[in-house]
């Protein structure tokens, strides 16, 4: 198990997404943490995808929901 890190800086935003992927049934649910100027709402997919796959292309992830957390 992974020791707590230090918290993020204060001018992040967090995101709840529920989110799929193609060809596996279910739904998922994750937390992203995005750092502005270095990443926008529109990199979750691929954030989410390279957590579960680090080649590249490695999943389709398809968002079903995102929220401010």
């Amino acid at each position: 198990m992974r020791e707590p890190g230090p918290p993020p800086p204060p001018d992040t935003t967090t995101y709840r997404v529920r989110y799929a992927l193609a060809g596996c049934p279910g739904v998922r649910q994750a937390e992203v943490t995005l750092v502005p100027g270095h990443s926008q709402e529109s990199d979750i997919p691929a954030l989410l995808a390279a957590r579960l796959d680090p080649r590249p292309g490695g999943r389709l992830v398809v968002l079903l929901d995102v929220t401010e957390a």
